[in-house]
């Protein structure tokens, strides 16, 4: 079962958790002191990196300006999208859960897998994406939720990471995409199609998330395969680095 964040997209197609491998779509929660272990399992290793050696680090040609936003207007929005997780999941009486720390699409899938671990499910996780590899019982289901939304509360993804993106980001984000991830793909053995020119990609990008996506592409060549999803995501990085994406 996968729990995919694909966020970035242009045009803030984020927050979307999609399944993939269960019969019943659920959505999940987070980590509260007060949550008991539902599993005794142990939680699943993580596949071991395979980094293409040929490809040298990436970096752009010209660097963008920082992408900023005030404290407040952050945690207004997280706010704001707690309360809609609390209305999907149907959670009752939630806990107020502290912010711990905020997270990016580099670190949330790890985090948020760590998290939930602790409370005893089998979960594993990376970049923006948790994956549940023996699936989540019906039964389970509504402690799921809220140990998601908890642990969601507790590392929340940074609002700034989940705006629209500008027309600067969309061409950063095509080059990377043309000039390393591609590439990368290949090196895994992963075809991807023919990208568009990167003025019809950034046009498109500003009104809606580009049709292009060739680490979208890879994952649905995988299927239900969580451990290759798990590989692409960490040896193919969809995005580039917040630093470059973001200013950091």
């Amino acid at each position: 079962m996968l729990y995919k964040r694909e966020a970035l997209p242009a045009v803030v197609a984020l927050l979307l958790i999609a399944l993939v491998g269960c019969s019943n779509a659920v959505t999940p929660p987070s980590t509260d002191a007060g949550l008991s272990p539902v599993s005794s399992e142990a939680p699943a290793a993580t596949p071991s990196v395979v980094t293409p050696s040929a490809l040298p680090p990436w970096k752009p040609t010209t660097p963008i300006a920082p992408v900023t936003m005030s404290d407040a207007d952050a945690m207004k929005i997280r706010s704001q999208q707690l309360a809609d997780e609390v209305k999907s999941y149907q959670l009752v009486d939630p806990p107020s859960v502290a912010l711990v720390r905020w997270t990016s699409y580099i670190d949330w899938g790890q985090t948020m897998a760590q998290c939930l671990q602790d409370v005893g499910f089998n979960i594993v996780g990376a970049g923006g994406q948790i994956i549940a590899p023996d699936g989540i019982g019906q039964a389970q289901m509504s402690a799921f939720n809220l140990a998601y939304y908890t642990c969601d509360s507790m590392y929340s993804l940074n609002p700034r990471y989940t705006q629209g993106l500008t027309a600067d980001q969309l061409g950063l984000w095509y080059d990377y995409s043309v000039q390393w991830l591609v590439p990368c793909l290949a090196a895994l053995g992963y075809a991807t199609t023919t990208p568009p020119t990167r003025e019809a990609f950034i046009s498109e990008g500003l009104l809606q998330n580009p049709d292009w996506n060739p680490s979208s592409q890879a994952m649905l060549t995988v299927g239900d395969s969580w451990q290759k999803q798990l590989l692409i995501s960490q040896t193919c990085p969809a995005y580039p680095s917040n630093e470059y994406m973001y200013g950091g």
